[in-house]
């Protein structure tokens, strides 16, 4: 089993979009009919999907709102992350856990918490 997609609620959904192409390594974009949410799909084929608020799903599904995520990174891929989230506008916030790995937090636009780990659950 694998982790398939997970959805943010956005207030503003071209400006998050905006700032997730660039903050998250994706192959394409799908983009739905109503154009109220779309999909960077990543290289493993899973989804980071952002919904406006308010859309409504498949049996009236929504979004997560105040979501904490975290995608694992390289270790040598850390400071080049710090930068990109410091030159987006969002504050780099930082944390060395007991193993020697670091973490990067950030928060978007919405509250949601994003993070970059240089290890894994394993």
């Amino acid at each position: 089993m694998r982790l398939l997609e997970i959805h943010l609620e956005v207030a503003d959904l071209e400006r998050s979009l905006a700032l997730y192409s660039k903050l998250i390594a994706h192959t394409r974009i799908e983009e739905w009919d109503d154009r109220a949410a779309v999909a960077l799909v990543l290289e493993d084929g899973s989804a980071f999907g952002l919904w406006k608020k308010g859309k409504l799903g498949i049996h009236d599904s929504r979004g997560g709102e105040h979501v904490h995520f975290a995608f694992e990174i390289r270790p040598d891929e850390y400071d080049e992350d710090v930068v990109r989230i410091r030159a987006l506008g969002l504050e780099p916030l930082h944390y060395v856990w007991p193993s020697g790995h670091r973490s990067v937090y950030f928060f978007d636009y919405d509250g949601n918490q994003g993070e970059f780990m240089t290890t894994d659950w394993e």
